[in-house]
Formats: structure tokens, sequence, C-alpha cells
């Protein structure tokens, strides 16, 4: 029997995704590769996906090299098949070069300060890296392929860490984020009592002081350079700036705080605000809406679909909370708290970051007064939630002014001066501050 070739393509993703970029190859020539191995990761406009072996055999050739842009179809690697492989019906079928279930690359943690607004989730941990000498002496070393997402790869790779080493909680054994976690914490904090950690070791030699680091831009930063370039080419940008008393909200999660953890779900500001914004929508559609330039439309949407705006160590990335005006607060809250928590682990669909019709960003447990954030183009609105300050201000007290101490945040709205004028945008913040300041109107909604 002669040798069987088979050539592994780039699968098409769907969902108008027509190429993506190589971030990196698990493999090289000549190696041995078992079915279902992961062979490469690959960067989508959306999320980050690893591409995996559908044959067992030995890696003939890599015809295309980290870095490089590759359409749907085109030949990515050649794989020698072994003889119990050699009957697939269709080694042409380039479906087979991927998971089912594209994961990202997203790493994030949702803030546990409860005074501040939480709509963008810090990554926030602070662990010493470990090699896999040091850590061979901790748990036995696995045997057999290791399960885990492109993100818990990356995040071993850049910890030193045999991934082998680490057990796994997820299904068959697969090893999450909370996982490597567990594990880098423990085990460095052995390793913080020998000396230097491992990553400034290396840093401290191969940047020397004074001296220049380049970094290529790729992956997920290559994409956001390219989406907010075209945004700001695309639409034409203005901010509108407020500030909110936010002592009515205050209140009312204090009196839901034991309801909340009745229902299991933590109640920050995000679902209040995101419920405080459906009724600012319906009253100023165009809003909610986007630009299709090719046909010169606006496409006005009546469904409501939030985007959230997610920082992670490899950038920003925008997984969407669908259809919230049919959704309890409660409802919200739980969705936000699963898609933090699957993106902590990888475990991100395409179809939780797509659909969107309004953004919000937040960078308040972080700080800021201001901010002017950039469209999600094609849409035409994205919401900057800023910091919560207590600060002095002037309120009217039975007819009379006095001063008071109040919690306060400023918002940023960014819109889209083609499709929304200062005055409708100016208008629309006034009805979603008045729903913020009065929760109690959703009452009588």
């Amino acid at each position: 029997m002669g040798e069987k070739i088979f050539e592994l393509r780039l699968a098409d993703f769907g969902e108008g995704l027509h190429e993506g970029e190589i971030l990196q190859w698990y493999v090289k020539p000549g190696d041995r590769v078992e079915k279902e191995q992961p062979l490469l990761e690959v960067h989508t406009e959306k999320l980050n996906t690893e591409v995996t072996s559908p044959v067992s055999g030995i890696m003939l050739s890599i015809e295309r090299q980290e870095g490089e842009i590759v359409k749907v179809g085109e030949l990515l690697a050649k794989i020698e098949v072994d003889d119990e492989d050699s009957r697939l019906e269709d080694t042409s079928d380039i479906s087979k070069g991927a998971k089912e279930v594209v994961e990202t690359s997203v790493s994030t943690e949702i803030s546990s300060k409860q005074e501040e607004p939480e709509g963008l989730f810090q990554a926030s941990f602070q662990v010493t890296p470990v090699n896999a000498k040091t850590a061979s002496s901790l748990i036995p070393r696995r045997r057999g392929r290791v399960l885990a997402s492109p993100a818990v790869r990356r995040r071993a790779r850049e910890t030193g860490i045999d991934l082998s080493l680490v057990p796994g909680s997820g299904p068959g054994g697969r090893i999450t984020r909370k996982d490597l976690e567990t594990y880098l914490a423990s085990a460095g904090s052995k390793m913080a009592r020998e000396g230097p950690t491992v990553k400034a070791a290396r840093q401290s030699t191969m940047i020397p002081s004074g001296g220049e680091e380049r970094i290529p831009l790729r992956g997920t930063r290559r994409t956001i350079a390219i989406n907010m370039r075209k945004s700001k080419d695309t639409a034409a940008h203005y901010t509108y700036f407020e500030e909110v008393d936010m002592t009515a909200l205050d209140d009312l999660r204090q009196q839901v705080k034991p309801l909340a953890e009745e229902k299991g779900v933590k109640l920050s500001y995000l679902p209040l605000i995101i419920k405080c914004l459906v009724p600012a929508l319906k009253q100023f559609p165009i809003l909610n809406s986007s630009v299709d330039d090719e046909r010169q439309e606006i496409i006005i949407k009546h469904y409501y679909n939030i985007g959230i705006a997610v920082d992670t160590p490899d950038g920003l990335i925008v997984p969407v909370v669908k259809n919230v005006d049919q959704k309890t607060i409660w409802e919200i809250a739980a969705e936000i708290q699963d898609l933090a928590a699957r993106a902590r682990e990888g475990r991100l669909r395409l179809e939780d970051v797509q659909g969107g019709t309004f953004t919000i960003t937040s960078i308040g447990n972080i700080g800021g007064v201001m901010a002017t954030p950039i469209i999600r183009w094609p849409e035409v609105a994205i919401l900057g939630v800023m910091k919560r300050k207590l600060r002095p201000v002037v309120i009217e007290k039975y007819g009379k002014p006095e001063i008071a101490i109040r919690p306060m945040i400023f918002l940023s709205l960014t819109l889209d001066h083609r499709v929304v004028d200062g005055a409708v945008g100016a208008r629309f913040m006034n009805v979603l501050i008045k729903y913020m300041e009065n929760p109690g109107l959703f009452i009588f909604d």
C-alpha cells in the first residue's frame, strides 16, 4: 500500500470569517502526531481557535508559517497517514481540521469591588512562574494528550509550566484556567522562597538596560488595531459627557443583596445599568442601530444585545448579552457571570461575541474620570462608565439647595455623528440617567 497524504486546510468557521492568522505551530516537520492532537493556533477576526489533527501520522511539511494570513481552504500542512487512518473517505474535507467549539484566548476576572462599576472584567492574577523541573516534584506527570484551551496553553508557556504536570478538573481531565492558576499559586510559593522568578531572570538576560524590545503586531492585538482604525476612519466620532448620582442604585443593591446571594448571583452595577439602557434605547432607537456603508443604509435593531468590553492580557474582546429586554436583572447578572467564567477558561463560543447592537465599556474598577471610547463599528454608540467616587455635590432638598456627599460617576457616550445628532444623544443620556437615579421607575414600565 502506497503512502497516504492528508492535506490539512484551514476550516470554514462560518459567520463571515474568511481568513485566519497563524499564531503558533505546536509541531514541526518529522514529528509524529496523533488524531485530535492540537497542531496549531489560529486567530480569526473574532477569536482564537486550536486546530487539531483529524488523522494520526507523521508531519511531512508545514506550508504556512507563523504570522501569515491564510484564507479558508488554503493548505496548512501535509501529514503522512498511518495505515489505520488511510481509509478516510474524503481527505480534502477542510472542516476536519478544526474543533467544533471555537475557544478564545480571553483571560478575565470579575472585580470583587462592590462599590465600583464592573462592566470591564480586569485580569487580576498575581503568580510566580515555575519551571517544569521544579514543578515535577509536586505532581506526577500525566500520560497521553493534554486537553487545554489555547489560552491555557499560552499561559503555561509564558510561565514555563509543563501542562502534563497539572491536574485537570474539566470534562475528560481538561485543564481549565483555574486549574493552572491554582497549580501556579501552590508551586509558585515554593519558588518564591528560592530566589528570583524564572520569568524575571529570563527578561533581565534578554533585554539589556536601555535597549528596545519589538513585539509583533499579531493575533488579538492586530485585530484590535485593524478594527479601531476602521472605526475611526469610517464613523464620525463625538463624545458626550454626563454625571450620575448613584445613591439610589447603591441603596437598591444593598436592599436586594440577600436575595442575590440566595439566587447565587453577584449583582454588580452592570446588570442594573443594562436594564436602565433598555427604556432609553426604546425611546431613541437610532442609538440601537448599525450602518451598512456599502448599501448606504441605517439598520435599526428592534432587539437589544448589549456588548460588554472585557479587558484581557491579549487585548479587548466584547462578549454579548443577548435580548436583555426579555430578561430579568437576575438572568442578566447570571449570564454575565457565565460569560466571564467561560472567558477565564478559554471556552467562549463564536456566537458569544457576535450580534451586538450597543456596547458598554468600563474602566471604573481601575480609575479614570473621563474617556472617549471608540465605537465598535458598525454600531453607532458606545457607553463608557467611569470610576465611582464620593464627591461633594449641591442637591435640592425641600426646595432649598444644600451640599451633600454622594457617590458619583461620569458617563461617556460616544456616537457616530453621521447617524446620531448631538441633541438626540443628550436626550438619550437624560433618559438613561433618569432611570439610573430613579430605578423604582422600572415598576411602572
